[in-house]
């Protein structure tokens, strides 16, 4: 834990903040989920990353970040990048040790429910995402596996 906390004060939340917008193509919030980290607010923090992805913990771990957000990170001109894949990995296991994956989507589908359905075809990481985001804004989605 406290390794983690080092890593998490280690970003300096800057202004810029191209880790985010440079580096990472899904536009996750990094500054702002290593803040949450900060503050010991892990739900908060897997919210955060919930806005841009529902692979948290895959990305966290095989995501290239040395080429994408750690290499966009301020902090690698002069030294050692914010590992925040470590972080973002991080943030997965505690919220999935607690058994509060669900959870932070649960609210949002309740709230957008509706009738309509979709297709969704492929089960890879492209089809569980599409397949999630439909389900937080409430749409029903189906697995094609047989044509």
């Amino acid at each position: 834990m406290k390794e983690i906390k080092e890593k998490a004060n280690y970003c300096l939340n800057c202004k810029a903040k191209p880790c985010s917008l440079k580096g990472c193509p899904l536009g996750n919030q990094i500054p702002q989920f290593i803040e949450q980290i900060r503050q010991e607010n892990y739900q908060k923090a897997y919210q955060i990353l919930s806005e841009t992805t529902v692979l948290q913990g895959i990305c966290g771990r095989i995501c290239p970040h040395k080429k994408q957000c750690q290499g966009s990170c301020i902090r690698g001109i002069k030294g050692d990048a914010v590992s925040i894949g470590d972080l973002e990995a991080f943030v997965f296991d505690s919220m999935s040790e607690e058994n509060s994956l669900v959870e932070c989507y649960a609210e949002e589908m309740k709230k957008n429910k509706s009738n309509k359905k979709v297709a969704v075809i492929g089960g890879g990481p492209a089809g569980l995402t599409a397949s999630a985001f439909l389900a937080k804004n409430g749409i029903r989605s189906n697995d094609l596996r047989e044509i």
